[in-house]
Parts: C-alpha cells; structure tokens; sequence
C-alpha cells in the first residue's frame, strides 16, 4: 500500500490524471466531521473497496471528494478527464494545497492506531455508541501516515471492506 500512495506523490502527472479520471457522481462516500467546543476537529471518510480497481484509484478518489467538498465545488461540473487547464491545475497547484510538499510524509502508522482513532474521537466528544458503529468498519486495517505535524496529520488506510481517511487537527 505505501509504495503505491508513494508513487503517486512521487508522479504528480500520474496523480493528476488518477484524479481526474475519477467520476465522483458514480462513487458512494460516507463522510464525518467531529469538532469539539475550542479548535479540536476530526474528519473521516470512508468509500467501499469494491467501487474501486485499485488503492490508487481509491486514494485519488479520495483526494477529488476532499477537494470538492473542502472548495464547495458541485460534482455535475466535474471537469472532462482530458481537460488540459484541469490537470495542470491538478498538478501545479490543488495537490500541494491540500498536501504541501514539506508535510507529505508517506510512512507506517507508528503504534497503535485503534487505539488513538478511539482516544482522538473522544477528545472531540463523539459518542461511545458511534465510536463503535465505526469501528466496525475497520476490520484487518493497514494504515500509512500522509502528513504529520504538531497539529494536524492525516492517515489513510484499508480494511476489509473500506477505504478511509482519517484526519485531526486544530484549526483556529
């Protein structure tokens, strides 16, 4: 799984045209946002495994539902897959807006991340009984971290049935 999300940041054409071969309008996501009171946020994204051929089509998916929702865009106005002006915005900016260069940080999960996706969700209140209804989602997991920082990471994984991101971070 790392080799394969390291490739993509590593060919930003290939990552471009991964994302904008992606047809959001045919893709089911099932999208959180947990914030507690001050500055505390956890979003998560899962998509089923069997809507996708390979990981880095999921994770490219993944990347294109994040931008479309971060920017507000409408999905009926998804650019052709060919569109130059829409790769080369792909590539020379949107990528590393979302994932800047100094923070991309392909590599293992270090330590258990069961147990901080539980601690993490409690932080910003989520309730034990939902906790547990996602947990269920995240059988047999491999996980990589994608960025990493003193306030915020982002971790994309795999189980069984699911694709996932998993993202905290304090946000003023």
């Amino acid at each position: 799984m790392r080799s394969e999300i390291h490739e993509l940041f590593g060919d930003f054409n290939l990552f471009s045209r991964q994302i904008a071969n992606v047809q959001l309008s045919n893709l089911s996501f099932d999208v959180y946002e947990f914030r507690d009171k001050s500055a505390m946020q956890v979003d998560l994204l899962f998509t089923r495994k069997g809507q996708f051929d390979n990981i880095q089509e999921a994770f490219s998916a993944i990347f294109k539902k994040q931008l479309y929702d971060g920017e507000e865009w409408d999905t009926c106005d998804e650019p052709d897959p060919s569109d130059e002006q829409w790769l080369t915005a792909l590539k020379n900016f949107w990528i590393n807006e979302y994932y800047p260069r100094k923070c991309v940080c392909i590599e293992s999960v270090k330590g258990d991340f069961i147990s901080k996706f539980k601690r993490d969700l409690a932080d910003v209140n989520v309730p034990e009984s939902v906790v547990k209804e996602l947990l269920i989602r995240l059988n047999h997991i491999e996980t990589i971290q994608i960025l990493k920082g003193y306030v915020h990471e982002c971790i994309f994984g795999q189980s069984d049935s699911h694709y996932f991101l998993f993202e905290w971070g304090i946000y003023a």
